[in-house]
């Protein structure tokens, strides 16, 4: 181990792949599995509460609840294993976060409209997203070229979201209004094989007993994270909202939103391809600006034209920035505990991101929602660039 680069808070060598080596390509279509399920839960949430509501009689703000205990409990999870993340094997760590998750939504298709139970199984849930997704960034985090691969995995995980969206009706159609819940457990449980594939990724040789957190960079990278999930969680959480507001046509707003995911497809190919060719404090910057700007573009939108290209311009740099902030945290990190942190963060920021974007709805006005993401993606680099520029400064990662 690199004493000189851990004692000064700087970035350790790997084990597992030497420099002019590629990443096995089962770690690669594990992290795409991976990043697939981890983000099911938030993606196909309308499907579920629409699925309580529909089946169980449940309320709106009932449903809702669902929902932030679900993801909730999905960043509460990553928080808590991250310390430990590099002494656990990360295939292990997806294969039972998968298992938890099958077996919560099987019990959701069984369960009793009482909100307590079913926020309880919605945590369990949660859960086994949070320990996949904290397999997905751990597993990844020692490979050369971390930044390439998570942006990779993101666009593959955009495949396994929208081939479950549109299958979901059918599985309305097969097992009732509860139907959703079973099409999940089933994606869930056939993907699960792809997880072998992280047997065999490279491991930090980092002291699993250091404290990565007293690192350069590490504090200002997880605020930015945190700050950046809340705001944009804020605006998207009321994307279709605005749409309405903007009197569009419901099939208009739907096709805008829709396109949307081949628009963040877009941006993570051009991470994967920017990926060491420009530094990664220019990429956050980037990206950050850009979401901001994507942010104020669809809180101030005006007619359909402006409204989707704020959705253009926030989605592809959403997904643009995701792979770096994860590739960034790697970098630091390769052992994942702060990935893995980081993960948490996100979610928390976005579970929070929501009811405050609706609070601003209800006492100011959509605008003041894109002001608000616009914020939480700069408000903190001011004070955030130069431990960041330090950090990065010692990445000791090869590049191709």
């Amino acid at each position: 181990m690199n004493a000189k680069a851990e004692a000064e808070g700087g970035i350790v060598p790997v084990v597992g792949h030497v420099s002019g080596e590629r990443p096995p390509i089962g770690t690669v279509l594990a992290a795409c599995v991976g990043a697939g399920i981890a983000h099911l839960g938030t993606s196909t949430m309308p499907f579920q509460v629409g699925a309580l509501m529909d089946g169980l009689g449940l309320s709106a703000s009932a449903a809702g609840m669902f929902g932030f205990f679900e993801v909730g409990a999905l960043a509460i999870s990553m928080l808590l294993i991250s310390p430990f993340i590099s002494r656990l094997n990360p295939a292990l760590i997806a294969f039972g976060g998968g298992g938890i998750g099958t077996i919560a939504h099987l019990l959701l298709y069984h369960a009793p409209g009482t909100l307590p139970i079913l926020c309880l199984i919605a945590a369990l849930a949660g859960a086994g997203y949070g320990l996949v997704f904290a397999a997905m960034v751990s597993g990844v985090a020692a490979c050369r070229n971390a930044d390439r691969i998570y942006a990779i995995a993101n666009g593959g995980a955009l495949v396994v979201i929208v081939a479950l969206m549109a299958a979901l009706p059918a599985a309305s159609a097969r097992f009732g209004p509860m139907g959703p819940f079973i099409g999940i457990a089933i994606v869930i449980l056939i993907t699960a094989p792809a997880y072998l594939g992280f047997s065999n990724c490279p491991r930090s040789k980092q002291d699993p007993s250091a404290l990565p957190f007293q690192k350069v960079g590490v504090v200002p990278l997880l605020a930015i994270w945190a700050a950046f999930s809340l705001g944009t969680g804020a605006v998207w959480s009321f994307a279709e909202r605005i749409g309405n507001h903007l009197q569009l046509a419901p099939e208009t707003v739907g096709v805008i939103l829709s396109a949307s995911t081949l628009c963040g497809m877009a941006g993570t190919m051009v991470g994967a391809a920017l990926s060491g060719k420009i530094g990664r404090l220019t990429a956050l910057l980037i990206g950050l600006t850009a979401t901001a700007a994507g942010c104020l573009l669809l809180g101030f939108a005006f007619n359909a034209v402006s409204y989707a290209l704020g959705v253009l311009c926030y989605w592809v740099f959403y997904m643009f920035l995701y792979s770096y902030l994860l590739g960034s945290a790697a970098a630091i990190d390769p052992s994942g505990r702060i990935g893995t942190a980081g993960g948490g963060c996100e979610r928390l920021g976005f579970a929070l991101g929501a009811p405050l974007g609706g609070i601003l709805v209800d006492h100011l006005s959509y605008q003041a929602v894109g002001m608000l993401g616009a914020i939480g993606c700069l408000g903190l680099l001011p004070i955030c660039i130069a431990p960041l520029r330090r950090a990065f400064a010692q990445d000791t990662h090869p590049v191709p």
